[in-house]
């Protein structure tokens, strides 16, 4: 049995389907309030619990030989440090403990964003770390850096056997809420376009899926696997979108001074206190950077693969186009 966490998310239940592809039985840890949708026509054990609750960590556990741990809380922002933190480093390490007592292991999904930011999209940085420029300490960027951290204390220190993995941009099936694929809807219903100067590495989430599935036999405690995809400039990235959407490809690159609107954002932010939004001071400044990896060791460890970047869009595209456009109508 193996239990997967964050199982309505774009990954999570893109891991759960691969899990049942392989034969594997599952079970998935929801929240009392989870969206029913994506577990439809799917053999998931379904069970209630909160990152917060030790015991149901533990009842949720029981008799698992492993856990893929996808849930986490994403907020590029600078607000939200404290609720960040007790989803994605407490709730981490309440699951960690569980995986020790239980002696299964864990598949930690982390991110990237863990990572220096590279100079230039052809510049790819791997798992040392070595060189590139640090991200801005939004609430996502702390939260996941101490959660790897907490995971790799209780490697060292506690004898849990667990490995990370840290994927890119991910696009997909399955994004029910949406999550990554809003970026893709909303670029391509905007009327004009314009890109920030930065750039990242889009990944398929059924190829992401598989790696991290590939994490539960493969990989030495304390390991980490980047599973990024193609890196692109985001002017480049969002023309490729435009494009599958049928849209014009104009699409214009924004200056790197653009940051400045993000600084005039969280002046004002001090003057007159309204809640933040997706566009502020961090998501600007992580925009202006070259999210860029190198994945090979991930493909020669785990196998990893990455599918054509087009195939990715386009099944995206019509994935979100079906539940998210037109049942709108």
């Amino acid at each position: 049995m193996i239990l997967v966490t964050g199982g309505t998310g774009l990954l999570g239940n893109n891991i759960i389907r691969k899990l049942l592809e392989d034969g594997r039985r599952v079970r998935a840890l929801v929240r009392s309030t989870a969206d029913g949708r994506p577990f439809e026509n799917l053999d998931v054990e379904i069970v209630q619990g909160e990152l917060s609750d030790p015991s149901a960590l533990a009842a949720a556990a029981k008799g698992c030989s492993a856990v893929i741990h996808a849930a986490a809380m994403i907020h590029l922002g600078w607000e939200k440090q404290s609720e960040s933190h007790e989803v994605n480093v407490v709730g981490t390490s309440n699951l960690a403990k569980v995986c020790i007592d239980v002696g299964a292991r864990l598949v930690y999904v982390s991110t990237v964003n863990t990572l220096n930011a590279a100079t230039a999209v052809d510049q790819p940085l791997d798992e040392s770390n070595q060189g590139g420029v640090p991200l801005a300490e939004c609430a996502y960027v702390v939260s996941k850096t101490n959660a790897e951290r907490a995971v790799l204390e209780m490697v060292e220190n506690d004898g849990l056997n667990a490995v990370i993995v840290k994927p890119g941009f991910m696009l997909g099936p399955y994004d029910w809420k949406p999550s990554s694929g809003r970026m893709m809807l909303e670029v391509a219903k905007a009327p004009l376009v314009a890109a920030p100067p930065g750039g990242c590495s889009v990944c398929d989430v059924r190829d992401v899926s598989a790696g991290a599935v590939a994490a539960i036999e493969k990989g030495q405690p304390g390991e980490s696997f980047i599973l990024a995809g193609e890196n692109i400039s985001y002017a480049d990235f969002w023309r490729k979108l435009r494009q599958v959407a049928g849209k014009s490809t104009f699409v214009y690159r924004l200056k790197p001074r653009v940051q400045l609107l993000g600084k005039a954002i969280d002046a004002f932010r001090k003057v007159i206190p309204i809640r933040e939004g997706d566009v502020n001071g961090a998501s600007i400044q992580l925009g202006c950077l070259f999210h860029c990896y190198d994945s090979s060791k991930a493909r020669q460890q785990l196998g990893y693969a990455n599918r054509p970047l087009d195939e990715t869009l386009e099944c995206s595209w019509e994935w979100l186009a079906e539940h998210h456009l037109r049942s709108r109508k």
